[in-house]
């Protein structure tokens, strides 16, 4: 604890010391002169009556200044305190900030840790699957002359090729392409309609080999091209893309 006194309180108990130290003596040396006095047989008069009273006055006076002294410097040692126990209150919220703090870090973390755990997880449950895309490629339409009451003949050369494509995750590794194409009425299953790249599925067929192209910051597209030169019917081509991360 800080003991230090300010300059008022300090002037007042010095005064208070020496003034009660001096009454006191004072007040000893009238005593003992009185009782020679009385030894001796010598009359007392008023003024050495008056002289312990004054002495006693004095007593009273310093004693009321020192009081005054003494409850400043009490009050002072509780403002001390006061401020002391302010500043450790205000120590112990900042603490108590700062942990609610790294507590509230450390949540959002955990909480963006495991959301990125599932988002990764299904990732990687898509890619086991596969993504499908699929697209409708309607009957191909030649330019050239055809004879009366036929329709012109339609050549791959002539067809329009069209990319058939599935949306992955940028950061994905392609494992497999799979290709299945079929007759737009056709009600066979999409297993029994699976295809190998380049192979002629009746007026038409994949391009023997996929590519990849951007798309944005955190996805691209893996495409296969289609060709459909047979003029009657349109075709649904279907591709399935399995990828790991």
């Amino acid at each position: 604890m800080d003991m230090s006194l300010s300059d008022p309180v300090m002037a007042a108990l010095i005064g208070a010391s020496a003034t009660m130290l001096g009454a006191l003596l004072q007040l000893r040396l009238s005593w003992r002169k009185e009782l020679k006095e009385r030894e001796r047989g010598q009359p007392i008069t008023k003024k050495t009556r008056r002289g312990p009273v004054i002495f006693v006055f004095a007593l009273m006076i310093a004693a009321a200044v020192g009081g005054f002294a003494l409850s400043e410097y009490f009050m002072s040692l509780r403002n001390g305190d006061r401020d002391t126990m302010r500043a450790e209150l205000q120590s112990k919220l900042s603490e108590i900030s700062a942990s609610a703090a790294r507590l509230e870090r450390a949540r959002l973390a955990e909480r963006e840790q495991l959301e990125s755990g599932v988002l990764r997880a299904e990732a990687l449950r898509r890619g086991e699957e596969g993504i499908a895309a699929s697209a409708l490629v309607g009957p191909c339409k030649s330019q050239g002359a055809a004879a009366p009451g036929s329709r012109p003949a339609c050549s791959e050369q002539s067809a329009v090729q069209v990319a058939v494509c599935a949306r992955v995750p940028a950061s994905a590794i392609v494992r497999e392409v799979l290709l299945f194409t079929r007759f737009e009425d056709a009600q066979q299953l999409w297993a029994d309609s699976q295809v190998q790249p380049g192979q002629d599925a009746g007026g038409a067929r994949f391009v023997e080999k996929s590519f990849e192209r951007p798309d944005g910051d955190v996805a691209k597209q893996v495409c296969q091209g289609f060709v459909n030169w047979n003029g009657e019917k349109a075709r649904l081509a279907r591709i399935v893309v399995k990828f790991t991360l």
